[in-house]
């Protein structure tokens, strides 16, 4: 026994050396959490509040060292300074949605950072699935919202649902939403020139009006997870007629979702909120609200829908309250929960084991005064961030947006059998174009000549299948895309 729990805590410290762009929070009533010194410990000088109790999701960045960069409620961002930047003002994301922002390093580049943001069913969703980009550089290094890449929308009337995975390719990321009155997930590719891809997979329950009432958009809220491998995602919806709990497999090559596991939950759970997997990826985490107020724990090491159902287990309960909302994992490998109303935050301090044995724990770390309200931070569980160092760099990564040195075509023709053609908006310069299997393997690297506008690629000896590729030139990673071979 004193064997495992020395590697257990082995593994722990590991976790937390390795992973800080997540070691600060800011959440709830200008509450927050700085996890730097691997125990968290509370903040409170964040501006994070909307004067009501419906604040919920968050987001913040910080750089490697665990340095905060700046955070969002998907209305405003703050620098780290905790001022608001001058154009970081009128975001159309909403504070009550339940994850109304997530902050994402724009790929191969070091000071750009896209800001996505979700509207709440108290707006009936109106201005749906947006995006933002944050130079770092702007006002002398405290950051800016770009004047022309503010609000830009991707999607109409999206559930307050917003997660994201790291491609197989170990560059760009799944960007994750749900289209209301719909069964559609929408995957939006993020790469070194914004979004290159969309996939729409259709697939589990129908997020439908409150209690069948379709003028009624309250069952937008609750959560969307990603498990920390990005293999499988969760979603629960407050629906309280028809909770809706799904698990599902994620194709980080592809971004179709599939294998729909639908869990059960008690008939006394009204309104589902948080979702969670443990860091090992072995366990999901479900909390409920409204009277009957518990936290479920599904084993997922079976693989058996049937035997993954049946595992459910209640690992705490309150009848009346508090409520348990939000759930995230923080840098120390521990899920943290946040009750509504309360100075401090249950924590799961051993999620990856089974049942009562994860050891949940009350009133386990204070907010200093400070109180959750609903919501939590939205980051990639991991904290898998492409970037590890962010500054203020001069040449091809200004080109990204001011020059706009990218594909105007990923590749055409696409699918194709025998060659396909890639467009350069300006000549390529010192240019390689790396091939990369769906398992992340290179399997071909090819000088591109200086000057080249279009590249015409050849598949030669490869195989039908799903391939990617990546530009880097000037020593940076300038364009990313998919190639399928038929």
């Amino acid at each position: 026994m004193k064997k495992t729990i020395f590697i257990f805590y082995i593994f722990i410290s590991i976790f937390s050396f390795a992973q800080k762009q997540g070691n600060i929070w800011y959440f709830g009533d200008h509450a927050g959490l700085d996890f730097n010194s691997g125990s968290p410990i509370a903040l409170t000088n964040g501006e994070i509040y909307d004067g009501s109790d419906q604040s919920e999701g968050t987001s913040v960045i910080s750089d490697s060292s665990g340095a905060l960069l700046f955070y969002t409620n998907g209305q405003k961002i703050w620098n780290r300074n905790h001022i608001i930047m001058p154009n970081g003002d009128s975001l159309l994301g909403n504070y009550s949605s339940t994850q109304a922002a997530l902050i994402i390093p724009q790929p191969g580049s070091s000071r750009y950072f896209y800001v996505f943001t979700t509207d709440a069913f108290q707006h009936n969703l109106e201005n749906g699935f947006r995006y933002s980009i944050v130079d770092i550089c702007l006002d002398n290094g405290l950051g800016d919202v770009i004047q022309n890449k503010k609000n830009i929308k991707l999607l109409d009337t999206v559930a307050e649902k917003l997660t994201a995975v790291r491609c197989n390719n170990g560059i760009d990321y799944w960007v994750i939403v749900h289209k209301y009155l719909s069964d559609a997930f929408y995957a939006f590719q993020l790469g070194s020139n914004g979004i290159i891809d969309t996939v729409v997979t259709h697939i589990g329950s129908i997020h439908q009006g409150y209690c069948g009432n379709p003028s009624s958009s309250i069952n937008a809220m609750g959560s969307m997870k990603a498990s920390p491998n990005g293999s499988k995602l969760a979603i629960v919806s407050a629906q309280q007629c028809n909770n809706i709990s799904e698990l599902f497999d994620f194709n980080k090559t592809t971004g179709v979702l599939s294998n729909l596991i639908k869990l059960r939950t008690d008939s006394v759970a009204i309104g589902l909120y948080g979702v969670s997997f443990s860091p090992n990826n072995s366990k999901l985490y479900i909390t409920s609200w409204i009277n009957h107020d518990r936290i479920y724990q599904y084993d997922l090491t079976s693989g058996n829908s049937t035997t993954i159902t049946n595992s459910k287990s209640v690992i705490t309960f309150h009848n009346g309250g508090p409520w348990y909302m939000a759930m995230q994992l923080g840098s120390d490998g521990k899920l943290y929960i946040a009750e509504r109303g309360q100075s401090y935050m249950g924590v799961i301090n051993f999620p990856d084991l089974n049942g009562v044995s994860c050891n949940y724990q009350d009133s386990a770390v204070s907010l200093n005064g400070k109180t959750n309200v609903l919501g939590l931070p939205n980051f990639i569980d991991l904290f898998d961030y492409s970037n590890t160092t962010y500054g203020c760099l001069t040449g091809i990564e200004e080109q990204l947006l001011s020059k706009n040195f990218t594909l105007l075509n990923q590749n055409v023709p696409n699918p194709f059998t025998e060659q396909t053609t890639i467009f350069f908006n300006e000549e390529a310069k010192n240019t390689t174009l790396k091939i990369t299997d769906v398992l992340g393997k290179e399997i071909k690297s090819v000088a591109i000549p200086n000057g080249t506008k279009e590249f015409v690629f050849k598949r030669e000896n490869l195989a039908n299948g799903v391939y990617f590729y990546t530009i880097i030139s000037e020593n940076k990673n300038v364009a990313s895309g998919k190639l399928v071979i038929q």
